[in-house]
């Protein structure tokens, strides 16, 4: 027997032509498209995650309100498809769509859209099924132009709700499926009332809290009707006051809601602001509490001095949603801040102590101290930008 590998069974020697040469993998060549792109990606991340970082503990850099750059950036990128993969018209759909949602965040941080055009978009959610049909036809049929319609229509959603739909000025300019009809309810003052609970619902539109000389009064327009429920117990009020509900859809007029309480009566306050612009000037009200819902909004928190009694600290809960909230309160006055950690950004205007303490930020007034009575604002924090100053 020929145990030899290198000999035929017959004897005969195997040529090296003949011999079976093993495969040498071929190498990637280094340096490629792909290569590039992940090391200016890892650059780029690092520098921005860094900045981002440092402007966590330094107010005065405000880079959080560019963090929807990453975004554009991602859809640009998608623009040109993956790496070692030839472009198709997908591709290009979907980097646009991207860019757009980037665009949209952008304009919404920076101040050039407000926060409620989330509303306006989510009206015209059925648009995702239609862009999931195109996409379904364009994968059965093999067409990349159909899978493109799909991101056309995306798009065409994002900007007409960002930037033609307005939900608190109504659209189209036609003829309204509701009119807004004017209201004026006042319930006057009442000398042995001292104490009140209030609870105000806002809604798609204009909201204002401020102090009166009625125990309460509202008035503003809304096309629906009204809240306005009061009822006086004794030395205690108990108010309840609202636009109004009902179904509000892109044709639907908005709302304004002005509310004045009594001054010389102490408020526990429960205020949702609903998808709007507001402006809470309770410089003149007494306050025993209040809770804020900020929901998705644009608005103004105005404080005025805390009452004597708060030596344990005047609670104000905010849930500050998707919002823009500037918190305003007066120089001088005792003052705890402690918002817990989200995507949220922070600036101060004057002079503010600031802390860390686990995952939360506490923020004391100028000379604070809890021997005396003081404003305790807790704030959970969602996908905001948060303003603390003084007036």
């Amino acid at each position: 027997m020929n145990d030899d590998p290198s000999m035929h069974t017959d004897g005969t020697r195997i040529s090296s032509a003949q011999t079976p040469q093993p495969r040498v993998p071929e190498e990637t060549p280094a340096g490629g498209q792909g290569s590039r792109f992940a090391l200016w990606a890892g650059v780029g991340l690092i520098v921005l995650g860094g900045l981002l970082l440092v402007s966590q503990f330094v107010p005065e850099i405000r880079l959080w309100r560019w963090w929807p750059v990453i975004v554009v950036a991602i859809g640009i990128r998608r623009l040109f498809g993956p790496a070692g993969r030839g472009w198709t018209l997908h591709d290009l759909g979907e980097g646009l769509t991207i860019t757009t949602l980037g665009v949209v965040l952008l304009a919404q941080t920076l101040g050039f859209v407000r926060w409620d055009v989330w509303r306006s978009i989510l009206r015209l959610w059925p648009t995702l099924i239609v862009a999931l049909g195109f996409e379904l036809l364009g994968k059965g049929t093999r067409s990349e132009p159909v899978r493109f319609l799909g991101s056309v229509v995306v798009i065409a959603a994002l900007l007409c709700g960002a930037f033609v739909m307005t939900p608190t000025r109504g659209w189209p300019p036609v003829l309204s499926s509701a009119e807004a009809r004017a209201f004026d309810h006042t319930t006057p003052h009442t000398n042995r009332v001292r104490e009140g609970t209030a609870e105000i619902n806002g809604a798609v539109g204009d909201l204002s809290v401020g102090a009166g000389g009625d125990l309460v009064r509202v008035k503003g327009r809304s096309p629906f009707k009204p809240g306005f429920d009061v009822e006086v117990d004794g030395r205690t009020a108990i108010v309840q006051v609202g636009a109004g509900e009902g179904v509000w859809g892109p044709m639907t007029p908005s709302a304004e809601l002005d509310v004045r309480l009594d001054r010389s009566v102490a408020w526990d306050l429960d205020v949702d602001a609903g998808v709007s612009e507001y402006e809470l000037d309770l410089r003149d009200l007494t306050l025993t509490a209040l809770e804020l819902d900020s929901g998705v909004s644009d608005g103004v928190l105005i404080l005025g001095k805390v009452a004597p009694d708060g030596a344990d600290g005047v609670p104000v809960d905010i849930q500050a949603g998707v919002s823009a909230l500037e918190v305003r309160v007066p120089r001088g006055e005792n003052v705890r801040v402690v918002m817990s950690d989200g995507l949220s950004g922070v600036e101060t205007e004057g002079e503010w102590e600031v802390q860390r303490e686990d995952d939360r930020r506490i923020y004391h007034s100028e000379g604070f101290s809890e021997e005396s009575a003081f404003w305790d604002l807790r704030i959970e924090s969602g996908i905001s930008g948060i303003t603390l100053s003084y007036h």
